[in-house]
């Protein structure tokens, strides 16, 4: 691993300082921030709306972890962020409640150093084909909106036919419709011009 994972941040949030610093130590070619409680967490998640993942841990004193998830997805600014569970619990009602409260994975303690950082890896993974498909959608979204003002009403000079774009600067038609198609052009006179201007030609 090396400078790609450094622009993840993945936050840690459990009350125990020793699960932290294991965590801290096993996870330290990724960009780690650390909380101790949910409240916490959630504060230092609105100074960092670009984190890429949280491992929560679920038991904590105040706010749990089934609460703290539960904001997470429900606020539009983080509700993108996968979260993993660091738990004890295996139990298949805790896992149904852990789905409902918008978790992605689960991790049982003690934690496993091959096994956090697969998971941790397969849930960044899954982020980055995401973030590619936004992009990808993104752009063909852009190419859709050129061809739609193509296919639109375009304010034309009734004059020097020259049409007004988007930011209200007047072009020539030649360079409107090349800046927004892969269309170019080549000049050449039309008989009616032909006609007007080289009357001598005709013969």
């Amino acid at each position: 691993m090396g400078n790609f994972e450094k622009q993840y941040k993945i936050m840690i949030v459990d009350d125990h300082p020793a699960t932290r610093k294991l965590m801290q130590d096993i996870l330290q070619e990724y960009t780690v921030l650390s909380a101790a409680n949910g409240r916490d967490a959630l504060a230092l998640l609105a100074e960092n709306p670009d984190t890429a993942l949280v491992l929560l841990d679920i038991i904590m004193p105040q706010m749990n972890g089934y609460e703290v998830c539960r904001k997470i997805k429900n606020n539009p600014a983080t509700s993108d962020i996968p979260v993993i569970f660091l738990t004890i619990m295996a139990e298949e009602q805790d896992e149904s409640l852990g789905f409902m409260a918008g978790v992605n994975d689960y991790i049982t303690k003690p934690i496993c150093r091959l096994r956090l950082l697969a998971r941790v890896k397969n849930q960044l993974q899954i982020r980055r084909q995401r973030e590619l498909l936004n992009h990808k959608n993104a752009e063909l979204q852009k190419a859709l909106d050129e061809i739609k003002v193509l296919n639109g009403i375009l304010p034309i000079c009734s004059f020097c036919k020259r049409i007004c774009s988007d930011n209200g600067e007047w072009q020539k038609i030649e360079s409107y419709i090349c800046q927004h198609s892969e269309a170019n052009f080549s000049h050449g006179v039309c008989p009616d011009c032909l006609e007007k201007h080289y009357p001598e030609g005709k013969d």
